[in-house]
């Protein structure tokens, strides 16, 4: 576009302190993220004692389903609604941190 100058955002190098913060932001839901992903099932799976992976994950019962059902049915699903609401909380801020105040 004639007048305007060209923009590069690169993620692995913010160039500003805003764009520092919204990458950290971003990285950290990211990392929440892959533990909750892969630490759950990852932890179900080590803990597995014998050949056929029972453990106290297995044995354990809550309504008659075994522990790791509802950790991985119940517990990620609700981690991950967690997460988008973490996220939210922290853009919100970062946003409050940098609106200037004759913006509404």
């Amino acid at each position: 576009m004639p007048g305007r100058e060209r923009i590069t955002v690169n993620f692995f190098k913010p160039s500003s302190e805003s764009m520092k913060r919204e990458v950290a932001i971003s990285r950290t839901v990211l990392l929440l993220w892959l533990m909750l992903s892969f630490g759950i099932p990852l932890a179900i799976w080590v803990a597995g004692r014998d050949e056929l992976g029972t453990s106290w994950f297995t044995e354990t019962r809550i309504f008659g389903f075994p522990l790791h059902y509802w950790l991985l049915a119940q517990g990620c699903t609700f981690g991950f609604v967690a997460l988008c609401k973490l996220y939210c909380m922290l853009w919100d801020r970062n946003s409050a941190r940098h609106q200037r105040p004759d913006t509404p």
